[in-house]
């Protein structure tokens, strides 16, 4: 019986992979792609579609084509649980597909763990589609009340990348930004002034250090007792695991999937996962794009070294990596480290990088 490698979910790491068994197969071994979606959308230029710099097909990639383009077969499926003794990953419909080696790359989605209403009343910016059509239908609505919780790289830009939007529609949108931290805490000193800075001169309210409670379906309440009035509210908030990987019995840190620097799973050493949605004990990392996007090249040969039983070799993603952060116009901060640049230059040099990583999957 011919081996099967299942990819599950077709985040920035298993894009890589589809490509890289396609260009060079794994005798004796067939590779499949289970995702929910058949097409997804690159995370990266979310907020220039928001800023109106692209369309929304500008980041989409078909996984359905790509997978034909590299002999993988596609299904369209959702994994809701893993059977280790019977080596099956089972499926939301109730069926289940069997494998010999399993890669998870599910990502993660929005942290709401305490905001009551979060669910109900909320719009989360992922799934980028979900998210992209919702915010079109609240636009077209006179002087909206927007709410952007979640004070992180995302969350900054979204808001800019609104304020810039509505700007250029000429919309008097209230817009505000809330945040638990201070915002972009992970960054330095002088990249958060400068975004402080930004922000006010752009009229978003920018409210720091202040917890949400619940999200109402007209208003954000903050643990403070303070209340913000929205007629739409836009979850940016941090990274939290999908609820399923849970009752997958795989070893979890943080309620994210455990790993080696192998990317094999500390429970199952034929089960492996990266992305969002795993994390590498000994070396944390945030939930940025980047690592998944450097994390395909090791997965795939790291797979690859399973199959054909030879030894694998560990990764350790870089401690200092490159951040950029759209500000709304064609404009754009680089930061790495405790440096960090701006300009106009930034921004084409991240819209040539973006464009070509989406071309890319595109066969």
């Amino acid at each position: 019986m011919t081996k099967r490698i299942v990819l599950v979910g077709g985040g920035h790491t298993h894009l890589q992979l589809v490509e890289a068994f396609g260009k060079r197969p794994l005798a004796g071994w067939t590779i499949v792609l289970v995702s929910p979606e058949r097409i997804v959308a690159y995370s990266g230029m979310a907020p220039g579609v928001v800023a109106g710099h692209y369309r929304p097909d500008d980041l989409e990639i078909d996984l359905e084509r790509l997978c034909a383009a590299h002999d993988t077969e596609f299904r369209r499926a959702r994994v809701v649980g893993i059977d280790r003794n019977a080596r099956r990953a089972g499926l939301e419909d109730g069926s289940s597909i069997r494998y010999d080696l399993l890669s998870l790359d599910v990502g993660s989605v929005p942290a709401t763990a305490g905001v009551a209403g979060a669910a109900e009343n909320a719009l989360p910016l992922k799934p980028i589609g979900h998210f992209l059509g919702g915010l079109d239908a609240i636009l077209g609505t006179p002087k909206p009340r927007i709410v952007v919780v979640g004070g992180g790289p995302a969350g900054v830009e979204v808001a800019l990348a609104l304020r810039h939007r509505l700007r250029h529609a000429g919309h008097g949108a209230a817009l505000s930004l809330v945040a638990a931290g201070p915002i972009l805490e992970d960054l330095p000193a002088g990249v958060r002034r400068y975004f402080r800075s930004l922000l006010a001169q752009r009229h978003v309210q920018l409210i720091e250090n202040a917890p949400v409670s619940a999200i109402a379906a007209d208003a954000v309440h903050l643990e403070d007792g303070r209340e913000i009035a929205s007629d739409l509210t836009l979850l940016a908030t941090g990274a939290a695991p999908p609820a399923w990987l849970a009752r997958t019995g795989l070893q979890l840190s943080n309620g994210f999937v455990a790993v080696h620097p192998t990317l094999q799973t500390l429970t199952d050493p034929d089960i492996f996962a990266a992305g969002d949605c795993a994390e590498i004990v000994g070396i944390p990392r945030p939930k940025a794009g980047v690592f998944a996007v450097r994390a395909g090249p090791p997965l795939a040969a790291n797979l690859r070294a399973r199959a054909e039983r030879r030894p694998l070799q560990p990764w350790s993603p870089q401690k200092k990596y490159l951040a950029v952060l759209a500000t709304g116009p064609k404009h754009a901060v680089a930061v790495r480290g405790r440096f960090f640049v701006t300009g106009r230059w930034v921004w084409f040099w991240k819209d040539r990088i973006d464009r070509n990583w989406v071309r890319r999957f595109r066969p």
